[in-house]
């Protein structure tokens, strides 16, 4: 039997009361009467926290239930001071915003059950003559700067925060505010306020102090979500490499590749959040609508017509899903180069940055706090969903051995072309004015890019003949004309070329007795009769070869973190992924196509727990460090094996997966 149990809350038992002097009045109509002169109400608070954080998503469905689903935290739940904002029906603000002192907690009288302890506390609030009488209150536990949160109810769901934990004395403080979640099904907008009824009013501070029935309760969550983080069970990944004989026979040394982990991040983080949590309506350009979502209309939004997600509990006073500010945007990246700050509302990290010491150590599983980052419909039918939502990355280098030799910290290429198996070939950079590899027993990139090249010809005698790497002066040709890098944007044009991307160019020189082969006869290069440009000679060249992945290292190859740089790519799940309409059989093989509303992202006041068990695929390339990270839109799986918890802030079930 599922008992009612607060979901991620402070219970704020408040007993809201009326004391005037003798020469004042209050008129009421339904608790929206006009004050006739100025006048001070006394509010009696009981300020209780309960002993849950927090919920874990049992098997029930994505929906949690007391018990084990719910814990504390560790210290969490600490309530330095407390702000109280009042508003009329209109949902406008009425007098000043109440600042609580807060003393010593009271144990409840029945230890185990919702709440634990409480805060008890009688203050005035001053209203103004002409001012409507309190109907409904707005609590902000630890704000920062509580002035900028006495606006009107429409304009308050805007506002937003860049932070969601303050640092005081050294200690870790949550800002929380009021639980938004739908009273009932068919409720046409969510509560936001708490409602005060007239009868909750009192003409005198005695009588709001005896006065415990008339109790009003406000529940709060915090602005933050948290999630840690923590991997074991490195694999080496095992595939093998080309190396080309003068005669053209090749061989195929094994290479295996060992990832070293440096550090984590939360990538794709919403940039700010709101301090109150957001159901509002979006227009197409990303615009934040006037209105709110009636509550057949969220659900439509989060469940599409076959989910069957109940993402909002009004008995428990809390809904498991939000709009964040990151669910306001109408495009989102593909490639790196899509990023435009000024529209984007989420934060990509490079791996600059992360070097310089933003995120986390690899190694550090003590849970972190960020701000709550959701998107809705348009971002999972996006181009490239993977990127819209929020995922941990797990930045590293690769070291190496070649058939069975010493260690190697190398950068290096991998490319598919050609391949019969799913693992790509490994290939390494060429020492300079050459194709011969950098790395001993291994085969240069440059020798397998000039082995698929078959469009470039040479004049002889009259006839065209196709360059051949295999001959020594062919090959000394094509050295010195081509290199690979990646190509200049007017040879991309339109595509959405990844940073990591890279091919063979023409650079320019040496292009004497070069043709292009292009379908309409051999073209020399040049701006003549008969010729093709330069950049049109590179687009065959690239349409041709296609691209290879490049893993950059560092120029010190004794450097602790010199090796060939990739990250791993970890999307959040949330409830909605327990859904029993989910036909998803492991997280490692997301169908991007088949995903709902709140089957991934990071929700306030929910703990996340990422643990990677086994690395066993090959990551991402990283070739350019001060490119943001924009996960691939051409990877349908994820190349670690993980399993998430929302933890007693809201615990998700365990998923083992292995890759």
């Amino acid at each position: 039997m599922r008992k009612e149990f607060l979901y991620g809350t402070l219970a704020l038992g408040l007993v809201f009361t009326a004391c005037k002097s003798d020469d004042l009045t209050i008129e009421e109509n339904n608790g929206n009467g006009v004050a006739e002169t100025a006048q001070t109400l006394y509010v009696k608070m009981a300020i209780k926290g309960g002993n849950q954080a927090g919920t874990r998503a049992a098997a029930d469905n994505g929906n949690p239930v007391e018990g084990t689903d719910f814990d504390p935290g560790q210290g969490e739940s600490e309530v330095q001071n407390a702000y109280f904002v009042f508003y009329d029906n209109n949902g406008n603000v009425v007098g000043d915003y109440v600042e609580v002192t807060l003393k010593d907690p009271t144990t409840a009288a029945t230890p185990g059950g919702t709440v634990e302890k409480y805060y008890q506390s009688v203050v005035s609030v001053g209203i103004r003559k002409g001012e409507n009488n309190p109907t409904q209150v707005v609590c902000y536990i630890n704000p920062t700067t509580p002035v900028d949160l006495t606006k009107p109810l429409y304009e308050i769901q805007t506002v937003t925060r860049q932070a969601v934990t303050r640092n005081v004395n050294g200690a870790t403080i949550f800002p929380m505010s009021n639980s938004v979640y739908y009273g009932a099904e068919g409720t046409a907008a969510p509560t936001i306020a708490v409602p005060i009824n007239s009868d909750q009013l009192y003409d005198s501070k005695e009588d709001a102090e005896a006065s415990d029935a008339k109790t009003i309760e406000v529940y709060v969550e915090r602005y933050a979500a948290k999630l840690a983080f923590s991997y074991k069970d490195v694999n080496p990944f095992t595939t093998s490499s080309t190396v080309y004989a003068a005669d053209g026979s090749s061989t195929a040394p094994e290479v295996v590749l060992t990832f070293v982990p440096e550090r984590w991040a939360l990538n794709a983080e919403a940039n700010e959040t709101f301090v109150i949590k957001s159901f509002r309506l979006r227009n197409a350009a990303g615009g934040i609508m006037t209105d709110n979502y009636t509550f057949a209309a969220a659900n439509e939004a989060i469940n599409g017509t076959g989910g069957n997600w109940a993402w909002n509990n009004a008995s428990y006073h809390r809904s498991y899903w939000a709009c964040s500010p990151a669910y306001f945007t109408a495009e989102y990246p593909e490639v790196a180069s899509d990023i435009d700050p000024t529209v984007l509302h989420q934060k990509y990290y490079n791996y600059e940055e992360l070097a310089a010491g933003a995120g986390f150590e690899a190694g550090n599983t003590t849970a972190q706090y960020f701000k709550e980052t959701t998107v809705g419909r348009d971002a999972l039918e996006s181009e490239n969903p993977q990127a819209a939502v929020a995922s941990v990355i797990l930045v590293g280098h690769y070291e190496l051995t070649v058939d069975g030799g010493n260690a190697v910290k190398s950068a290096f290429y991998t490319y598919s072309r050609g391949k019969s198996t799913e693992k790509p070939g490994v290939y390494f950079p060429a020492q300079a004015g050459t194709a011969n590899s950098t790395v001993a027993g291994g085969g240069s990139m440059m020798m397998r890019f000039l082995q698929e090249l078959t469009c470039l010809y040479k004049l002889e005698n009259g006839v065209y003949t196709r360059f051949n790497p295999n001959n020594a002066a062919d090959l000394a040709t094509l050295v010195g004309a081509l290199e690979i890098k990646r190509p200049d944007a007017d040879v991309i044009g339109d595509m959405k070329v990844p940073s990591r991307y890279l091919t063979l160019q023409l650079t320019g020189t040496g292009l004497a007795n070069i043709y292009v082969a292009n379908g309409d006869g051999y073209k020399a290069i040049g701006d003549g009769a008969n010729q093709i440009s330069l950049t049109e000679a590179n687009q065959v060249i690239m349409q041709q070869v296609q691209f290879c992945n490049y893993y950059a290292s560092t120029e010190d190859a004794t450097a602790a973190n010199a090796g060939g740089k990739a990250y791993f790519n970890i999307p959040v799940l949330h409830y909605g992924w327990y859904r029993a309409s989910n036909g998803h059989t492991a997280t490692s093989k997301i169908d991007w196509n088949n995903l709902q509303v709140g089957d991934l992202g990071i929700v306030r006041n929910h703990s996340y727990s990422v643990n990677v068990t086994a690395i066993k695929g090959l990551g991402t390339a990283i070739s350019d460090y001060e490119a943001p990270i924009v996960p691939p839109a051409d990877t349908k799986e994820q190349y670690v094996s993980y399993k998430v918890n929302i933890l007693k802030w809201a615990v998700v079930p365990a998923q083992n997966v292995e890759l």
